[in-house]
């Protein structure tokens, strides 16, 4: 693939993106009739001045749509009776089945913490797997995919229109979460870009995921969850091929694959994880390729027993074992590891844009079928690192 054509087709995606995460920060600070006569003014100008795949081209009419939604519909999404009394339906579910085990078993398959222990919390956070517990693109991934063999059709438009019906699902039971809504976003992205046999450019969807994410929930672009989860998507959209060169004989190897994903993940929400909690749990590389595998044993048979056992308990006591055991082995394995936190500063808010700027000027993004080494991005982000321990 010429990676020309994914810098060249990102741009609108981009400016779209931009425009949302722009529209949401605006709105707490300017009048809205203000920034919806500036939009409705630059919609016009855009058109005219700009190309279609021109980056500012999608900008001020999505960050019209944005404002159109905080101006029409509450800025927070409403609790609905219907959901909130399934979320607990299902939670009282997971706590027949697993038992001691139920407080786990409700963060992974339903997202809710709240009946963790503290020190159970501190136990995940200090071995870096609380992000197991965190509903994002692995869960979405593996339920979705199981979802299509299912009702795979000749037709694919309807294997599409089931999928986003059921990742609606999903997003409601887990509280339409901004990492959940990441995901499925991106997940339908991708589904309507083979839908229309183009290739997909994850760059794109990425950006296109941004956009929807904040159009559905505006104050999601202020929660810790919505920087960590877009910059680990990003840092693994954009730099786990090129951590996976240097293993070229081995690019096959699942193992490979997880460790590099992981390490690009990291390295994408590293300043943000930082700022956030001015730790880092350098062992949960290893340990997520040690057990991302329970992963699909804990969802794939934990889920259809959660939402089974109101009508055939016995069988949903049957897949809640090999789940169970999952479970087990999650937290056998996070008692016997304890392994020191590597202490990092908070970087300033400067040095956090300047890393991601180098970033994105090292990818190929803008670093597609060269010879020389990007030494402009590279000296940024030694710059921004140099920063982080002296600002």
């Amino acid at each position: 693939m010429d990676l020309r054509l994914i810098k060249f087709h990102s741009r609108p995606m981009a400016g779209a993106a931009a425009g949302a995460v722009m529209a949401a920060i605006l709105w707490r600070f300017v009048p809205e009739w203000i920034l919806l006569a500036l939009c409705a003014l630059l919609i016009p100008i855009s058109v005219f001045l700009f190309r279609r795949r021109s980056a500012f081209f999608l900008l001020p009419l999505v960050m019209f749509f944005v404002l159109v939604r905080t101006v029409l519909l509450p800025a927070a999404l409403p609790n609905i009776p219907f959901l909130e009394n399934l979320r607990a339906n299902l939670g009282a579910n997971a706590d027949a089945l697993f038992l001691d085990r139920a407080a786990a078993a409700r963060g992974i398959l339903l997202g809710d913490r709240s009946a963790m222990e503290t020190g159970e919390i501190a136990r995940y956070a200090d071995t870096g797997l609380l992000h197991l517990f965190a509903v994002s693109g692995l869960h979405v991934m593996l339920l979705v995919g199981a979802f299509e063999r299912l009702v795979r059709s000749e037709k694919r438009w309807l294997t599409v229109a089931a999928t986003a019906l059921f990742c609606l699902f999903f997003c409601a039971i887990t509280g339409f979460s901004a990492s959940v809504l990441r995901a499925a976003f991106m997940l339908l992205g991708i589904r309507l870009s083979r839908l229309r046999d183009r290739q997909v450019d994850r760059a794109s969807v990425l950006c296109f995921a941004m956009a929807c994410t904040v159009l559905v929930d505006p104050n999601s672009v202020f929660e810790v969850g919505f920087r960590l989860s877009f910059a680990a998507a990003g840092g693994m959209t954009l730099f786990a091929g090129a951590f996976r060169k240097p293993f070229r004989r081995l690019s096959a190897s699942r193992i490979v694959t997880a460790l590099t994903s992981a390490a690009a993940a990291t390295v994408g929400m590293l300043p943000i994880h930082a700022n956030s909690f001015g730790s880092l749990a350098w062992v949960s590389i290893p340990l997520s390729v040690l057990l991302i595998p329970t992963m699909p044993i804990v969802l794939l048979f934990g889920f259809p027993a959660v939402l089974l056992y109101g009508i055939a308990p016995h069988v949903a006591a049957i897949l809640s074992y090999p789940a169970y055991g999952a479970l087990l082995f999650l937290k056998s394995v996070t008692e016997v590891t304890h392994v020191p936190l590597l202490s990092l500063p908070s970087p300033h808010p400067f040095v956090i844009a300047l890393y991601d700027i180098a970033l994105l000027l090292c990818s190929p993004l803008n670093y597609a079928n060269r010879k020389r080494p990007p030494w402009l991005g590279l000296g940024l982000l030694g710059a921004s690192i140099i920063l982080w321990f002296v600002i």
